[in-house]
């Protein structure tokens, strides 16, 4: 990407009206959340909005075959109808591929190939998504892919996450009209002002970059952290970040899965209170972290 495309991107970043940011929070759909009431749901909702989010982002509206049909399928779209009739925007994420960070490490074409399938079943769940739950309804696509550090540090395997995001976009352009947002996120792999340029190429897509904070999973110092958050979610003209994930859990060391519990309330209540930078959209993960969640969402 040249100098003089970054730029061009970072300028209609740069003029975007801040009053479009979002207020957002993150709800990363579990089968498991079938067994809460309809009621005790409608009262979350109620309770987000009063605290001031506008929008609520589905991770996923699929998970490999689960929330793909059925019954599984219905009550997805009826807690985003709830959540849509109690005042919230609907962000709605497409197919997740549970095996997406082992198959992103295939050969560049293979992988290009890979990401073409994931293409065709993203435009199949946003068009099934206008279908039953309405256009009007529904005020973004989020794809559901996160782009780290180390995958695509060589020129080449970018130019491949280049493509699929481009085409991807236009692709959801011919469903509906509606932005494309993606999330990034970083480990040292790449320095700081590195992280940004490809932060850079993969926002001249016109996708919406939100880059997590990393503060969950805790494997870089704030100090660090902030060095990366600057240069892509900060107030300077080279910033190319769309958004920033604040994590409001912490990661459980030295289990070989995935487990968290939530932050302190005092480091909740911190987050929740933090406006974004220069107005970009502010998005809290996750739902189920959340005080207001207990009883309701499991962790």
């Amino acid at each position: 990407m040249t100098i003089i495309s970054r730029w061009c991107v970072l300028l209609l970043l740069l003029i975007a009206p801040w009053a479009h940011a979002m207020n957002a929070i993150i709800y990363q759909p579990q089968l498991r959340d079938m067994s809460a009431d309809k009621s005790q749901w409608r009262t979350l909702m109620d309770t987000l909005r009063d605290a001031g989010f506008d929008t609520l982002v589905l991770q996923w509206s699929e998970y490999g075959s689960a929330f793909s049909q059925g019954e599984e399928q219905q009550w997805l779209m009826d807690r985003a109808r709830v959540a849509h009739d109690r005042g919230l925007h609907i962000v709605v994420g497409l197919h997740a591929d549970p095996e997406f960070f082992t198959r992103q490490n295939q050969p560049v074409k293979a992988l290009g190939n890979y990401l073409n399938r994931q293409r065709t079943q993203d435009v199949a769940v946003a068009q099934r998504w206008i279908d039953k739950f309405g256009s009007a309804n529904i005020a973004g696509w989020y794809l559901t892919p996160e782009l780290d550090d180390l995958r695509w540090r060589d020129e080449t395997s970018r130019s491949v996450a280049v493509k699929w995001l481009t085409e991807t976009k236009q692709s959801l352009l011919a469903v509906a009209d509606k932005p494309v947002s993606i999330s990034s996120f970083f480990a040292g792999n790449m320095t700081p002002d590195t992280y940004r340029d490809t932060v850079a190429d993969f926002a001249a897509t016109g996708v919406k970059i939100w880059v997590q904070d990393g503060a969950g999973v805790d494997k870089l110092s704030q100090r660090e952290r902030s060095l990366y958050l600057n240069t892509t979610v900060g107030c300077e003209k080279t910033s190319p970040a769309a958004g920033e994930v604040f994590e409001i859990f912490r990661q459980i060391k030295g289990d070989k899965a995935f487990h968290a519990q939530p932050a302190s309330a005092q480091e909740i209540s911190s987050v929740l209170r933090q406006t974004s930078a220069c107005g970009k959209d502010k998005l809290i993960f996750s739902l189920r972290y959340l005080p207001a969640a207990v009883g309701i969402l499991a962790y």
